[in-house]
C-alpha cells in the first residue's frame, strides 16, 4: 500500500511539473514592444510603450524600451513604432442586410442563406479592426447564434451584442416599406411585453424598437421589461419619436433625424447615447468630399472597394439640406455632452464601419473624439467598459495595431497591421481564392446567354 501511495504522489508531482515547466502547458505571455498607445480614454498618445498580455488580459503597461532577459514563456513582438488602440465597435449593424440589394436577394432567400452571409460579414469585420459589434436587428436571431459561435470559438469573429428582430408598430418602419424579413409587428403594450420577453428568453443584450410609430405605452412597456431583465433598448427615431422614447428611458437613439435642441439637451441630461449613422446621411457633395479626404493618404485599394462604398453611399443619398442638418445635429450633440457612438448601418460591416469613424471627423469632430466614440463610449453603452473599450491594465486584450497615427489623419485607421482578440492574434489576411463580399453581393449576377 505504501508503494502504491508513493506512486500516486510521484505521479501527481510529475503532472504538476509538466503543467508548470512543459512548454506545451506553460502560461505564455505576449509582449508588444516599441509601440505608441492611444488608449481610448482621451489621454494623449503615450510614446515608446510596452504592453504585456497574460492569457487574454493586459497585465502591465510600462514605459519602454523592453529589456528581455532570455525568457522562454513569452512572445515578443516589436511593433516598430506602430499605434495600439482598443478594438473598434460598430454599433449599428445588420449582419445580413444589403443596401442596395442589387440582386433582389433579401425578400427571396431563406434563413440559411442569410446566416451564411451574416457570418462572413462579421468575420470580415474583425479583419478590418472591429472586435465588437452591436446588432440593431437581424432576422431569426442569427445575431444571437453567431455571437455564441464566436464566443465558443467555433469561428474567430467579433463579440456580438445581439438584438434579434427589431420591433415596430403594425405598418411601421421596416414592416411593409422594403423587402427585409426581420422586423416584427406589435399592436399594444401587451404584445410588446410578449415580444420583449421572447427576445430576452432567446439571449439578446439589446431590444431594437422603431419608435416613431409606436405609442407611448408601447415604448414604456418595452423599456420596463427590458430593464427588468438587464437588457437595454435602442430606438430608431426621428425628432418627435426620439423625444418620447428618451422620456420613456431608452438607452440609445439611432439616426436621430431632425433632433431639436430640446431633445439633445434631454439626451445629455438623461445620459442617452447617440448613434448618428452619419455615413448614411450624406449628400453627393459630402460623398465626393469623403473620397477626396481618404485619397489624401494614397492608399492602395481594390477598385471594387471604392466603387462599392460609393454605390452604398448613393443608395442612401440625402439632399444637401438634409445632410447639412444631420451634420449640425451631430456637432450640437457633441457640444452638449451627448455621448456619441459609432454605427454604420450598411454593409459590409468592416468597410462601412471605417467610413463612419472617418465621417465623424470629416463632419467636424476631432480625431480623438471619433476614436473615443468607436471604443470607450461604445463599450460603456453596452455596460462592458470594466472589461473592454480602453487600454488599461486588467482589461481584456481586444486590440488593434495601426502603422501610422490616426490622430494626424483619421484614415490611418485603414493602415491595419494586427488585430488581437482575447489576447490572441487574428489572421487578418483575405485569401486570394475567396470571393470578395463586394463581388458576392454588390455586383449584378451575370446572366446566361
Amino acid at each position: 500500500m505504501t508503494n502504491l501511495k508513493e506512486q500516486i504522489q510521484n505521479l501527481a508531482f510529475f503532472v504538476t511539473f509538466l503543467s508548470v515547466f512543459s512548454p506545451s502547458y506553460a502560461l505564455t505571455k505576449t509582449i508588444l514592444t516599441n509601440c505608441n498607445i492611444i488608449d481610448g480614454t482621451g489621454r494623449p498618445a503615450a510614446r515608446d510603450m510596452v504592453i504585456t498580455i497574460s492569457e487574454n488580459k493586459i497585465s502591465t503597461i510600462e514605459k519602454g524600451p523592453y529589456k528581455s532577459i532570455g525568457e522562454t514563456d513569452r512572445e515578443i513582438i516589436d511593433l516598430k513604432g506602430g499605434y495600439v488602440l482598443p478594438g473598434f465597435w460598430n454599433n449599428h449593424s445588420h449582419l445580413s442586410d444589403l443596401l442596395p440589394d442589387v440582386n433582389d436577394i433579401l425578400g427571396k432567400e431563406n434563413t440559411v442563406s442569410a446566416t451564411i452571409r451574416a457570418g462572413r460579414n462579421a468575420m470580415d469585420a474583425i479583419k478590418r479592426g472591429f472586435t465588437s459589434l452591436r446588432s440593431t436587428g437581424s432576422r431569426d436571431y442569427l445575431d444571437v447564434y453567431w455571437g455564441k459561435a464566436f464566443k465558443d470559438g467555433v469561428f474567430i469573429g467579433p463579440t456580438i451584442y445581439p438584438a434579434g428582430n427589431p420591433i415596430a408598430a403594425v405598418g411601421g418602419h421596416g414592416i411593409d416599406d422594403y423587402a427585409w424579413p426581420a422586423t416584427i409587428a406589435i399592436n399594444g403594450p401587451k404584445e410588446m411585453r410578449k415580444a420583449v420577453r421572447e427576445h430576452v428568453r432567446m439571449g439578446v443584450n439589446w431590444i431594437k424598437i422603431m419608435a416613431d410609430e409606436l405609442k407611448d405605452n408601447e415604448i414604456i412597456a418595452a423599456v420596463q421589461i427590458a430593464h427588468q431583465n438587464n437588457v437595454k433598448v435602442v430606438a430608431h427615431a426621428a425628432e418627435e419619436g426620439a423625444y418620447r422614447a428618451i422620456k420613456a428611458g431608452v438607452d440609445c437613439i439611432e439616426h436621430g433625424y431632425d433632433l431639436s435642441d430640446r431633445t439633445l439637451r434631454l439626451m445629455a441630461k438623461k445620459g442617452t447615447y447617440y448613434d448618428p449613422t452619419i455615413v448614411c446621411n450624406l449628400s453627393a457633395e459630402y460623398i465626393t468630399e469623403r473620397e477626396e479626404k481618404i485619397a489624401e493618404l494614397d492608399l492602395k485599394y481594390n477598385q471594387d472597394v471604392i466603387d462599392g462604398r460609393i454605390l452604398v453611399a448613393y443608395a442612401d443619398e440625402r439632399s444637401p439640406s438634409r445632410a447639412l442638418k444631420q451634420r449640425k445635429i451631430l456637432l450640437r450633440a457633441q457640444e452638449l455632452g451627448v455621448k456619441i457612438t459609432v454605427g454604420a448601418d450598411s454593409n459590409p460591416l468592416g468597410e462601412i464601419g471605417l467610413l463612419e469613424i472617418e465621417q465623424l471627423v470629416f463632419s467636424g469632430m476631432t480625431e480623438m473624439q471619433a476614436i473615443i466614440a468607436a471604443t470607450k463610449n461604445s463599450a460603456e453603452m453596452s455596460n462592458v467598459l470594466e472589461t473592454v473599450g480602453t487600454i488599461e491594465e486588467g482589461k481584456i486584450a481586444d486590440l488593434i495595431v495601426l502603422a501610422d497615427n490616426p490622430l494626424k489623419h483619421i484614415s490611418n485607421i485603414r493602415k491595419l497591421k494586427m488585430v488581437l482578440k482575447n489576447g490572441k492574434k487574428v489572421d487578418i489576411s483575405f485569401p486570394d481564392q475567396q470571393t470578395s463580399f463586394w463581388k458576392l453581393y454588390f455586383k449584378e449576377f451575370e446572366k446566361e446567354e
